[in-house]
C-alpha cells in the first residue's frame, strides 16, 4: 500500500466526524477523500493524470478501472461538493445533516469498494514477493503477518533458530490473511503458515487435493482466547438503554456495521445462530463498512451497532460514551463454544517440505511451542517481543505508542495468557 491510502482513510474518517456537526465541512472533505482514493488507484495502476477529481475520474473510467456504480457514487460526491461550495452564494441557506445524506451514503460506498481494492493490491504485492522467492534446498518460506495474534507466534516460536539447526534459512514473506495461504502451501509456494483452524477444515472437506499436500501441525491458540466477539453501541443511541437479553429477544431494526467479507461477519452469524437470510427475517440490517474504521462509525449513525477488531474495542473502552451491548460472555454456553472454536488457529506445513527436513509434525510442533512458552516465562524475551509487535504489527493510523503497547499487551494476555491483564 502507498502512503496515500492512509491519507484517504484519514480524510474519510474526518468527513464522517463532520457529517452532523458541520455538513459544509463534510462536503468539502468528502470531495477531498474521493480525490485521494482516485489518486491512489491511479498510482497503484501506474496511470498518469492531473491530480484533480474530474481528470482522475475521466482517465480511470476510460481505462476501465472503476465500476459503473463507483462512477455514480463519485459523481454524487462531486456534485454535492460543488453544491457545498456555492450554496451560500446562491441561496444563503444552511446545509443540514439530512441534506448531505446521499453524499454520505455515496462516500461510504466508495470507501468500502476502495478497501477491497486495496486488499487486492496487497494480495498482488504478496503474490509478487512470493514468486520472487524460488524454492531451493535449505530455504523455508514462512508466511509473515502484521496481525498481533499471528505475529506474536512468529516471533515467539523462534522459527529461524529451529530451522537453522537443520541448516535451513527462513524467508518471511508478508501475505494477507486469506484462504490463499492454504493453497500456497498446498501448491509448494509456501512451506509454513498459520491460519484459522475451522476454515482449514472446511477447505480440506471441499478440496480433496489439500489433504494430500497440507499437514496441520498443531493448534497454536485461540484469538483473544475465543472471546473476540462484541457488539458495540453508543449510550446516546437507540440501544443505549437496552440489556443484552432485551436486545436478543427483539433485535428488529438493528443496523450492524461490520466488514461483510470477514471472519467478524461470520461471528455475527454465529452469535445470532442464523445465516444472512435469517438476520433479514429478524429485521437486522448489515452495513458493509471498511476494515479499520473506528468510532467514526457513530458519526455515520449513532444508532448503529459496530463489530470490529480489538483496536476498536480498546478505543471504545477508553470512552464513556460506548458500551458492549453484546459480547461472548453474555451469550449461551453453546454459542460461546462455537465462537471459541471459530477463533482457533493452527500451524500448517507442506508435506513435501516436512519430508525434506526429515521432521515429524508432532516433533516440530512440540519444539516450536516449547520455545513459545519459554519466551513467555523469560521477562527479557517477552519484552523484546512486545517491542517488536509495537513496531511492526498493524494499528490505527493515528494511534499513539502508548495505546499500541496497551493493545499488544491486552491481546497477548487474552490470547495466550502471557504478561499481565
Amino acid at each position: 500500500m502507498t502512503v496515500n491510502e492512509g491519507e484517504s482513510l484519514r480524510l474519510y474518517k474526518k468527513a464522517l466526524r463532520y457529517a452532523e456537526s458541520d455538513p459544509e465541512v463534510f462536503l468539502s472533505t468528502a470531495r477531498r477523500a474521493a480525490e485521494s482514493i482516485l489518486l491512489d488507484i491511479a498510482m497503484q495502476e501506474a496511470v498518469g493524470s492531473k491530480p484533480t477529481l474530474e481528470s482522475l475520474l475521466t482517465v480511470l473510467t476510460t481505462k476501465g478501472l472503476l465500476p459503473q456504480k463507483m462512477v455514480l457514487a463519485i459523481r454524487t460526491i462531486q456534485n454535492y461538493g460543488n453544491y457545498g461550495s456555492h450554496a451560500h452564494d446562491t441561496s444563503g441557506e444552511e446545509i443540514s445533516a439530512e441534506d448531505v445524506q446521499p453524499c454520505l451514503n455515496a462516500l461510504t460506498q466508495l470507501a468500502v469498494w476502495y478497501g477491497r481494492t486495496v486488499s487486492s493490491f496487497a494480495e498482488n504485492e504478496g503474490r509478487e514477493a512470493l514468486a520472487a522467492v524460488q524454492p531451493s534446498a535449505g530455504t523455508t518460506r514462512l508466511a509473515d503477518s502484521t496481525l498481533i495474534v499471528v505475529k506474536a507466534l512468529l516471533l515467539g516460536c523462534g522459527f529461524e533458530e529451529v530451522m537453522a539447526r537443520r541448516n535451513h534459512r527462513v524467508v518471511p514473506i508478508q501475505l494477507p490473511w486469506s484462504d490463499q495461504l492454504v493453497r500456497d502451501v498446498a501448491q509448494g509456494r509456501l512451506d509454513l503458515a498459520i491460519y484459522n483452524e475451522q476454515r482449514l477444515r472446511r477447505m480440506m472437506e471441499d478440496e480433496e487435493d489439500l489433504k494430500a499436500r497440507v499437514v496441520p501441525i498443531g493448534r497454536v491458540g485461540h484469538s483473544m482466547g475465543g472471546r473476540n466477539f462484541y457488539l458495540l453501541a453508543a449510550r446516546g443511541g437507540r440501544w443505549g438503554g437496552a440489556t443484552a437479553e432485551e436486545f436478543l429477544a427483539d433485535p428488529a431494526g438493528a443496523e450492524i456495521a461490520v466488514p461483510k467479507h470477514s471472519d467478524m461477519f461470520a461471528n455475527v452469524l454465529t452469535a445470532f445462530s442464523t445465516d444472512e437470510a435469517g438476520l433479514r427475517e429478524m429485521g437486522v440490517r448489515i452495513l458493509d463498512v471498511p476494515h479499520h474504521l473506528g468510532l467514526e462509525l457513530f458519526h455515520l449513525n449513532r444508532d448503529v451497532l459496530a463489530v470490529g477488531g480489538q483496536n476498536l474495542r480498546m478505543h471504545a473502552r477508553d470512552e464513556d460514551d460506548y458500551f458492549e451491548l453484546l459480547n461472548s460472555e453474555v451469550l449461551p454456553s453453546t454459542t460461546q463454544a462455537r465462537l471459541r472454536s471459530a477463533a482457533a488457529n493452527v500451524l500448517i506445513a507442506g508435506r513435501a517440505w516436512l519430508s525434506a527436513i526429515g521432521m515429524r509434525p508432532n516433533d516440530l510442533y512440540r519444539e516450536l511451542m516449547r520455545r513459545f512458552h519459554d519466551m513467555g516465562a523469560d521477562q527479557g524475551r517477552f519484552e523484546t517481543v512486545v517491542d517488536d509487535l509495537v513496531a511492526h504489527a498493524s494499528f490505527p493510523l493515528q494511534s499513539s505508542p502508548a495505546s499500541r503497547e496497551r493493545l499488544v499487551r491486552h491481546v497477548l494476555f487474552e490470547s495466550y495468557r502471557l504478561g499481565d491483564p
